[in-house]
C-alpha cells in the first residue's frame, strides 16, 4: 500500500513566535573567503539604538572601508568608530571618521572612511586583528 503524502502537508504551517524574533542589536554579515563562506554578527550597545554595527574590512595609512547591512548609504557623514573587542561593545576607544563615499557591495554597504587618527587607528586596529586571527573586525558606529 503506498502512502500518499499530499495529504499530510500543509501550507498552513503554524510559526512559533520565537521563530519570528528579530534582535536589532545584532547584524549578520555572510562573506567569502577563498570561495569558502564565513559568517559574521556584530552587536551594538543595547541603549544606543541609533549606533549601527559593522565590520571593518579593508585598512590603509590614508582610512578604512566599512562593511554595513544598510541597503542605502549611511544617514550621516561624521561618526564616531569604536572597535570591538570580545566581550567589549559600548565601553571601548572611539575615533572620530569621516564617510567620503559609499557603494553597494552585495546586500551590504562598503563605505570608505577617513580620519584624522589615521595612525593610532591604524595601529590598534592591526593589534586587534593578530590578536583575533580573523580578517575582518567588529566596530561600532555612532552617529556624531
Amino acid at each position: 500500500m503506498q502512502a500518499s503524502f499530499a495529504n499530510r502537508l500543509s501550507t498552513n504551517m503554524y510559526v512559533e513566535n520565537s521563530e519570528k524574533r528579530v534582535n536589532a542589536r545584532s547584524q549578520f554579515f555572510l562573506l567569502q573567503s577563498d570561495g569558502n563562506p564565513i559568517s559574521f554578527y556584530s552587536f551594538r550597545p543595547e541603549d544606543v539604538v541609533d549606533a549601527v554595527p559593522a565590520l571593518i574590512v579593508d585598512l590603509s595609512s590614508d582610512g578604512l572601508q566599512i562593511l554595513t547591512a544598510n541597503a542605502e548609504a549611511l544617514a550621516q557623514k561624521n561618526y564616531k568608530l569604536e572597535l570591538v573587542t570580545v566581550g567589549q561593545v559600548g565601553s571601548g576607544k572611539q575615533y572620530d571618521v569621516h564617510a567620503v563615499w559609499s557603494r553597494p557591495d552585495g546586500v551590504n554597504m562598503r563605505t570608505g572612511f577617513a580620519t584624522e587618527e589615521s595612525s593610532e587607528l591604524v595601529k590598534d586596529v592591526e593589534a586587534l586583528l593578530s590578536r583575533s586571527g580573523d580578517r575582518v573586525l567588529r566596530c561600532v558606529l555612532y552617529p556624531n
